[in-house]
């Protein structure tokens, strides 16, 4: 899930769920999205002045932020005021900072540094441009430029194919790299087959060794607050998914197969209607893009719809691992039922405003308390009756956790 947390005790100090990854020495240069098309200058750009950028540098400081310089000048006269923008994904909305600007009026600086509510982690991509005002009133955008939030303080390995960026920390196994790259290039077509709107971007995972790594580039990371602790995060602001890599939990092919699959359709969620709602089908959703795990999910969701312990979708559904599991299960029904297509369609209307329920219903035309009904007699279930909710509790853990691997059985 995009927001990993889980119950913390001394069981679960064991059972922290983990994550991500893949191959080279890493280098802070960018091949940040390679597919992505510039935007065209604005229209006039520059003025009646003649600009000529001199140089303009990217550099992380990684783990306190980032700075830029420019040095450029203007037959218009000296630059007054300069700023630079940037995004770390096509989608994502934009950051400023004003520079300040030597005597000459052409050499510039502008500094990010990390705050507990503004942070990313490193190897985030970094797209950014400078806006420049003379002192005749012209102005001038420069083109864009592209880098890395390069951390120079660690060991980390980089490798990138078609479908996705990824990067580990020394200590997470070598081998998750061409295992991400082949399940990422072996999934293409699935996410393509159900998902309307395509994510724009290259995504990026970056995969920790340990937690102190993890907590690093953001204060809170990895500690332990209201009985939880927080193990990985993917979020659309910077295209990317970072989590923490436990080998006592996941080997590097589940890791590859499933967890990096799974985060990655968290951001098409962003990019196809958001991933706020019910928590059973958001995740069982990103569950659906798996590539090992279903077997074992309908083997234990099958078995407990035999044993009359089959949770109802009613109201928020169920919680925790049952949320993941039963929501793969609606989801792997729906398109059996209603077509291929079924998830596709699903989100597209979600995308289109139509709450969840509701979108499940146009797509089945049909209540969707007839819809759980039919579900639950498709899995087996001894009394496929839906069952009456029980009463909402005042306490709730987070609608979106990520909690430990389905046990094996």
């Amino acid at each position: 899930m995009f927001k990993r947390e889980m119950v913390f005790s001394w069981l679960a100090l064991l059972l922290i769920g983990a994550l991500i990854v893949v191959g080279v020495p890493a280098i802070g240069q960018s091949s940040f999205l390679a597919t992505a098309t510039p935007p065209p200058s604005p229209t006039n750009n520059g003025g009646n002045a003649q600009w000529t950028i001199h140089s303009s540098t990217f550099e992380s400081n990684f783990p306190k932020g980032f700075s830029f310089t420019l040095e450029a000048t203007s037959s218009g006269g000296k630059i007054v005021s300069a700023a630079v923008l940037w995004r770390h994904s096509p989608v994502s909305s934009r950051t400023r900072r004003l520079a300040t600007i030597d005597e000459s009026g052409t050499k510039m600086t502008a500094v990010w540094e990390k705050t507990p509510g503004d942070a990313v982690p490193q190897w985030a991509g970094v797209e950014y441009w400078w806006l420049l005002e003379d002192e005749s009133g012209n102005l001038y955008e420069t083109p864009r430029q592209y880098a890395e939030y390069a951390d120079n303080t660690r060991k980390w390995s980089r490798l990138e194919s078609d479908d996705i960026i990824v990067f580990w920390q020394e200590g997470v196994p070598d081998e998750v790299g061409p295992l991400t790259i082949a399940a990422m290039e072996k999934q293409r077509a699935f996410y393509e087959q159900n998902w309307a709107n395509p994510l724009g971007y290259k995504p990026r995972a970056i995969i920790y060794a340990d937690f102190q790594t993890w907590a690093e580039w953001s204060p809170g990371r990895g500690t332990v607050g209201g009985g939880l602790v927080v193990v990985g995060q993917t979020s659309q602001s910077w295209g990317a998914t970072a989590q923490v890599y436990d080998p006592f939990i996941q080997p590097v092919e589940e890791v590859a197969n499933d967890t990096i699959p799974h985060e990655v359709a968290h951001l098409y969620q962003y990019a196809n209607g958001g991933t706020s709602g019910l928590t059973w089908f958001i995740e069982g959703s990103a569950t659906f893009f798996e590539r090992n795990s279903g077997p074992r999910i309908e083997q234990r969701v099958r078995r407990m719809a035999r044993e009359g312990r089959l949770p109802t979708l009613q109201e928020q559904g169920p919680g925790g691992r049952e949320a993941y599991d039963i929501g793969y299960m609606f989801w792997v029904w729906l398109t059996e039922t209603y077509g291929a297509d079924a998830h596709r369609r699903t989100w597209e209307l979600v995308r289109s405003g139509r709450p969840q329920r509701a979108a499940l219903e146009a797509i089945a035309n049909k209540p969707f308390i007839e819809m759980e009904t039919e579900f639950r007699t498709w899995l087996g279930a001894i009394n496929p009756e839906v069952p009456t909710p029980l009463p909402t509790l005042p306490f709730f853990l987070p609608p979106t956790p990520t909690y430990e691997p389905t046990p094996r059985r």
